[in-house]
């Protein structure tokens, strides 16, 4: 439970983190592009309006008989800087008078004086705009068109060959005369252009926020960001819970069924819930039981094999080591009373007896030797039985043994359907002689065991296995048995067997 949950808790954190980077992400960019220009756009807007009022006041004053000649306008005390735009006391703006030229394209902070008839009496700049030049080719439009008379301004960004400006006008009023001077009015002011640059670019995240704090007016900016960042921790359990809870039950099934291979249990199988590395790892995981399993069966028939193979031995050494030797005694006594009475019927009978029994205890040792492929092929293995039957007991046995591939299980069938029918030749049909071939034709392997021996009914019944077990092996490889036999003319055995 501590590990599923171990699980589920990486993964709502992480949920949590990538959350929470995302929001802080935008809300920086938001800060830097968008809420920090617009603020301070409002705050340029009215220290442009009140730079225009002063300026106009200060001028109607100063130059109420008009405007002299060479006149610049703006704070000679007031060094370069690099900053555009920089507030003064009382909430109006520092303009810079600039009386060389000006570097780059950039716009500036400039207050412009215009006369009635439309023309540019003095400025802060000459050099950009120079007294005599009409102010419709000099100022935006906007301003251009309302140098006479009060018009209505829109305060916001306007376009100038030098980039964005915030910019108001002003009209001065006279002590004397009207409050707008008429056309003709000689060198009096009648209109004052104050213009800053618009607030462009990204701002420093880290100076936008502090800025930002300090607005009393903008405090409900900060309570937003605010109030998702806390949003974000019981969205980020909720979707962690949600995303991890399938992910964290299928990886519980797989680890009790880890659990269950690790006791030994390897028929345990996983569904395949998805196409994910989840699912793979299921299909993996249940192809690796499978084969598990199967390499333990093959290991449980192998070690099967291998102990009656080890225990038919064991009985082969028993058998050989005290009932042969006794019967082989018993012969030599009887041929020894044969030698010395001739006509004693009774010895040369159990002579007889005694070599029969040891002619059928031959047979049995050579049909519980663990006879094997031992990697040498299935012709070799054939042959070796075949010598043994003639070496042994004297049976003559001719062999036309192909050398064919086949499968390992159809290898051991026949190896074992060879052994069965040759000890049954000799034991029950007392064959002396034995044909055993074996070819491959037509996609099957054909096995055939011929004797010349007494011969039986093959649809009689008979009382031993030796039989059954053949037909159960061939029937076990989907081959065929045929038995053409008949008392007192020997057997034939054929085997066909399917392979690829």
């Amino acid at each position: 439970m501590r590990r599923a949950w171990g699980l589920s808790g990486r993964l709502m954190a992480s949920y949590i983190l990538v959350t929470l980077a995302a929001v802080v992400l935008v809300e920086v960019l938001v800060l830097g592009f968008q809420v920090v220009p617009l603020v301070s756009g409002t705050q340029l807007q009215d220290q442009v309006v009140a730079a225009a009022n002063s300026y106009g006041q200060q001028l109607a004053r100063r130059y109420a008989g008009g405007v002299p000649a060479g006149t610049v306008l703006g704070d000679d005390r007031e060094p370069a800087r690099k900053v555009l735009s920089r507030p003064a006391p009382g909430g109006t703006l520092v303009v810079r008078a600039i009386r060389g030229p000006i570097r780059g394209d950039r716009a500036i902070v400039a207050v412009v004086a215009v006369a009635a008839d439309g023309t540019v009496l003095a400025s802060s700049a000459p050099s950009r705009y120079p007294p005599g030049h009409s102010a419709a080719s000099e100022l935006p439009v906007q301003a251009s068109s309302t140098v006479v008379g009060r018009h209505i301004l829109k305060a916001g960004d306007v376009p100038t060959p030098y980039g964005q400006v915030v910019f108001w006008m002003a009209w001065p009023k006279y002590r004397h005369g009207p409050g707008a001077p008429t056309v003709g009015a000689g060198r009096r002011i009648a209109a004052v252009y104050v213009q800053a640059p618009a607030p462009a670019g990204f701002v420093n995240p880290v100076r936008a926020w502090q800025k930002l704090s300090q607005l009393d007016e903008d405090r409900p900016l900060l309570t937003g960001p605010y109030t998702l960042l806390l949003a974000i921790v019981p969205v980020g359990v909720l979707f962690g819970l949600l995303g991890s809870r399938r992910i964290v039950r299928r990886v519980r099934r797989l680890e009790r069924a880890t659990l269950a291979v690790a006791d030994g249990d390897y028929t345990v199988g996983l569904p395949v819930s998805g196409r994910d590395e989840l699912g793979r790892l299921e299909a993996n995981f249940t192809s690796m039981t499978r084969q598990l399993d199967s390499a333990l069966a093959a290991e449980r028939q192998r070690a099967t094999g291998d102990a009656r193979a080890a225990e038919r031995a064991r009985i082969a050494r028993e058998v050989h080591d005290a009932i042969s030797q006794h019967l082989f005694g018993l012969r030599m006594i009887a041929a020894g009373m044969c030698r010395a009475d001739p006509g004693n019927q009774q010895a040369r009978a159990i002579e007889r007896i005694t070599e029969e029994a040891l002619r059928d205890m031959q047979a049995l040792l050579i049909e519980l030797r663990p006879a094997g492929l031992d990697g040498a092929g299935l012709a070799p293995a054939l042959q070796e039985i075949c010598a043994a039957y003639q070496d042994r007991l004297g049976v003559t046995v001719d062999a036309d043994l192909a050398d064919v591939s086949v499968p390992a299980p159809v290898e051991h069938a026949l190896l074992r359907i060879t052994q069965e029918a040759c000890a049954n030749a000799v034991r029950h049909g007392h064959a002396r002689r034995l044909a055993v071939s074996m070819s491959r034709q037509n996609g099957h392997v054909e096995l055939a065991v011929r004797d010349t021996g007494a011969g039986f009914d093959p649809a009689a019944p008979h009382g031993g296995s030796g039989l059954t077990h053949i037909r159960d092996r061939v029937a076990e490889l989907g081959g065929t048995l045929d038995i053409d036999s008949a008392p007192g003319r020997g057997a034939a055995l054929t085997v066909r067997m399917p392979v690829p």
